[in-house]
């Protein structure tokens, strides 16, 4: 096991093909500031959505059976433990981060945040491009499938050779989005979209 910087901010133990991001102790109140901004964000996010959630009263149903009230809750919960991560942070800090090129050029350049930003933009396409555009099983057979596929390729195998991992990769889709599709309309008696 080897060890290797990566700018100052992050250093990465590489184990064969394996390489797990290790947080350098005094970057800590860094990276709080900054998941304190997004875990806020985040919980207001969820909170506004849950109240503009259909209420069901209009159909004599209790008020406290409404969809929005377990989201509105945890991302009211979400907001406040951001908050209290913030002020942390700050009197740790954290508020200095210290930002330079080089260190945005190291961070864009290694290959676990790479995978990160990639699982963040296929989030973001399924949630806005897929979801409500197209049956839900084929968008979660969609999504699912070229998850798994840019995940598993091999730029060093070619495509023909790696016909096995296409084939599971399909079998994953399959199983994934008919059983969730399952569970909620069987369930949970909710109709997907």
């Amino acid at each position: 096991m080897k060890n290797a910087c990566l700018a100052s901010f992050y250093c990465s133990v590489y184990s064969d093909n394996l390489v797990i991001p290790v947080m350098k102790e005094h970057n800590m109140p860094k990276a709080d500031f900054v998941t304190s901004i997004v875990l806020v964000l985040f919980g207001i996010a969820v909170f506004i959505l849950s109240v503009k959630m259909p209420k069901m009263e209009e159909l004599g149903a209790d008020p406290y059976s409404a969809p929005g009230i377990v989201p509105g809750f945890l991302g009211g919960i979400i907001a406040f433990l951001g908050v209290v991560l913030f002020w942390r942070s700050l009197r740790q800090g954290g508020a200095r981060l210290e930002l330079s090129g080089e260190k945005w050029a190291a961070f864009f350049r290694d290959n676990a945040y790479r995978r990160v930003l990639l699982t963040s933009l296929l989030g973001v396409i399924y949630g806005i491009g897929l979801l409500g555009r197209v049956p839900y099983v084929l968008a979660t057979f969609v999504y699912v499938l070229v998850f798994v596929v840019l995940f598993e390729y091999r730029q060093d195998i070619s495509l023909h050779d790696q016909k096995k991992m296409l084939f599971w990769a399909c079998i994953q889709a399959v199983f994934v989005s008919g059983i969730i599709a399952g569970v909620f309309r069987y369930l949970f008696l909710v109709d997907l979209p």
